[in-house]
């Protein structure tokens, strides 16, 4: 059988009559985690810290200077049999403690050189530190003195009482916004507007101040409430993303005993900005137009995006990471679950029997793995768009970050497996196995990623339409009497759908046929009398009938007639009753609701594809209800690109997919061409789409090999933002 932990190491003599100790100006605090205790050493002149489970902490402790390593070892068989350190485990523990600087005692050359593959951890955190350019750290100042001055002001927000008021604060904040949520949603899409950008940074360092002092007060109040932790002893500037912005370090909270203590710790920060959020939200609701108003919905925004995407997040290494580690109890989560995955590939794949496991029970295995995937992948994600975000503004810088982040990431990796695959001192006894595997895997990659077709899906968004429809407008200046409701089947020959009211014309139309009255009075007159005057009077009758026909005729306009057979569609007009309309004004429409079609809108990226290679048969759901779908057919795809949507709720502004003109009211101008597309929804199936609804529209074109996709997708990026 395989042995796990071999009792024995053949660099044992290089360690065994050494007799370090540990420095005396380090702190120990004991923690529990998953049933398990657990020693965590603080290193207060750096405030670094070092966790040791119950058994390396027995070994640790017993280096006193005067016992050699050899003793202690034998002293730790003694007491703790099996679970005691082995020696190879006993060496890497020694190596660590000498990187991280925690212990005293001469060290020979040939120890020396036993650790210093450990201490090229320390030059590996500063090398990262360096070529980290998304994310430096400047320290500035010690802020402990000022902390302890006022915490008992700001330390009781950490409290029972601070909970509640905490609490009332939020519920008062979001009844002073409850009925204003639209206008909320329509200024984030100008929020990045160029002449916003000085007042929303300046509102994200007020709102950054308050987030990271949150941290440090409450590190300060549980820490000397449970007598360990709670000293903070840095605060600075960090460039994110070159953007400078405060931060505090509060990283002494992981001495503190109670992990509900460092949960209340990790989160204080986004507890103190949803308060000022708060209080901005009532600000915002009761003020005017004004750069105060301005400042109040930029804490709102930040406040809220901050928290779900990135401090609350637990994939990124903020805030919500070490709430998630101190709630589920496995420290290191991160690197933790790296060191996992590792595990799994050396031992399962390349078959090293040596490997050490970094759990410490089947309950942390399945968090390791599960975490390392689920970060790994967001984190490239975020990445990437921050880079993208760079370069947006930034195109050389954006170039540059692009070049070292493919280096980082992937050259610099490669390069390293490789070094790995072939001189890895692992792989001495099943080096021919790991390479074997490897290159299986590579190729398997390769027919996978590079050969085998796969679905070539397009998806985009259109809104269902009447096959006819025809805006009603008012035919005449009058005001409106009756009307037919909303809803009605109408024909040209049926009731009117409303009819409007015009004195004026009533009373002139009353007035000329007074007039035609006693013209035709005079003209009986002067039958008898003067005939002469008969030819000069029918004149006068005629015009004044051209007169009385087209006042009549006005008059008849105002009776509103269908234009075609279908549905007489005018919600609101119930509220334009007796409303004075003019004529031209829009009242409603009729529209064929039994055809209808889907208008889809396609960008230039796409649209050559859709046009040449997608099939004519579509599949089709509905935006609110993804669990329908609908089948169809391409009609018509219209040859030349336009700036004007169908419908506004395709635009940014609605939720839609298209970018808009900012200063476009209607939200329909585009900020490119766009290429529309005519679908005839299938009528046999079950689902029934209704008109106005916004549909996401799947086109099929030929199967192609992800690599194909890939390596398109790429080049529309390039063009798109670098016109490359």
């Amino acid at each position: 059988m395989p042995v796990e932990r071999p009792t024995f190491s053949e660099s044992w003599y290089r360690v065994a009559a050494l007799k370090p100790r540990l420095r005396s100006t380090l702190q120990t605090h004991r923690q529990h985690f998953r049933g398990q205790m657990w020693h965590v050493v603080q290193d207060p002149s750096n405030n670094q810290f070092f966790r040791l489970n119950e058994a390396a902490y027995r070994f640790v402790a017993l280096l006193d200077g005067r016992r050699t390593v050899a003793e202690v070892w034998d002293l730790c068989n003694d007491h703790l049999g099996d679970a005691a350190p082995t020696q190879g485990e006993a060496i890497q523990l020694l190596g660590q403690l000498y990187a991280s600087n925690l212990l005293m005692g001469e060290v020979p050359p040939d120890a020396a050189g036993l650790f210093r593959r450990y201490s090229k951890r320390v030059t590996r955190e500063v090398q990262g530190y360096l070529t980290n350019l998304l994310f430096i750290r400047i320290p500035l100042f010690d802020p402990d003195r000022f902390l302890d001055r006022f915490l008992p002001i700001f330390g009781t927000v950490f409290s029972w009482w601070g909970l509640v008021l905490w609490v009332g604060l939020l519920a008062t904040g979001v009844y002073f916004i409850a009925d204003r949520t639209g206008e909320l949603v329509s200024r984030a899409s100008n929020i990045l507007a160029p002449e916003r950008l000085p007042l929303l940074y300046a509102s994200f360092v007020l709102v950054k101040i308050f987030h990271e002092f949150g941290h440090a007060f409450a590190c300060k109040k549980f820490g000397r409430a449970g007598g360990s932790g709670g000293e903070v002893h840095v605060m600075g500037v960090m460039f994110l993303v070159f953007t400078p912005l405060p931060y505090v370090d509060a990283s002494s909270a992981w001495a503190l005993r109670n992990k509900w203590c460092r949960v209340v710790v990790g989160a204080a920060g986004m507890f103190v900005e949803l308060g000022v959020a708060a209080v901005a939200a009532v600000v915002w609701s009761q003020t005017g137009e004004g750069t105060l108003h301005a400042i109040c919905y930029n804490v709102m925004f930040i406040a809220s995006v901050s928290s779900i995407l990135f401090n609350g997040n637990p994939l990124l290494r903020y805030d919500g990471y070490y709430i998630l580690s101190d709630l589920v109890e496995i420290p290191n989560l991160a690197q933790r679950g790296k060191e996992y995955l590792y595990y799994l590939v050396k031992k399962y794949v390349f078959g090293v029997r040596q490997a050490r496991d970094p759990s410490h029970s089947r309950g942390e295995k399945a968090w390791l793995l599960f975490y390392v995937l689920a970060s790994t992948t967001y984190r490239v994600f975020i990445s990437v768009a921050i880079l993208l975000f760079v370069a947006d503004f930034l195109p050389f810088i954006g170039a540059l970050l692009a070049v070292g982040a493919v280096t980082a990431w992937v050259l610099v990796p490669l390069g390293k497996f490789i070094h790995y695959l072939l001189a890895g001192g692992e792989l001495v006894r099943t080096r021919p196995r790991a390479i074997l595997a490897t290159a299986v895997f590579a190729a398997a990659v390769v027919v996978g990623v590079g050969l085998v077709p796969v679905p070539d899906r397009v998806y985009v968004e259109g809104v269902v339409e009447p096959d006819q429809v025809q805006v009603v407008p008012a035919g005449g200046d009058g005001f409106l009497g009756e009307f037919l409701p909303s809803g009605c089947p109408v024909t040209p020959e049926g009731p009117a759908l409303a009819r409007s009211a015009n004195p004026t014309l009533e009373a002139r139309r009353a007035e000329l046929l007074a007039q035609r009255d006693e013209l035709q009075a005079r003209r009986g007159a002067a039958l008898r009398e003067e005939q002469a005057a008969v030819q000069i009077l029918d004149e006068q009758l005629k015009a004044l009938a051209e007169k009385i026909a087209r006042v009549e005729g006005q008059l008849a306009d105002l009776a509103v007639r269908a234009p075609l057979a279908g549905v007489w569609i005018s919600p609101h007009i119930d509220r334009l009753r007796g409303a004075y309309l003019a004529r031209g004004q829009p009242i409603g429409l009729v529209a064929t609701l039994d055809a209808l079609k889907v208008r889809a809108v396609a960008e230039q990226d796409v649209a050559g594809r859709l046009k040449y290679e997608a099939r004519p048969d579509v599949a089709m759901r509905v935006a609110s209800r993804p669990d329908l779908q609908v089948t169809g057919r391409i009609e018509t795809f219209l040859p030349a690109g336009r700036r004007q949507l169908p419908s506004p709720a395709l635009g940014f502004a609605a939720g839609g997919p298209i970018a808009t003109q900012p200063d476009d009211d209607t939200g329909t101008r585009t900020a490119e061409r766009v290429f529309e597309i005519h679908i005839r929804p299938d009528a046999s199936g079950d689902v029934r789409l209704l008109a106005g609804q916004r549909v996401v529209v799947q086109f099929t074109t030929p199967p192609k090999p992800l690599a194909v996709q890939a390596y398109r997708a790429l080049l529309q990026t390039l063009q798109r933002r670098f016109q490359v």
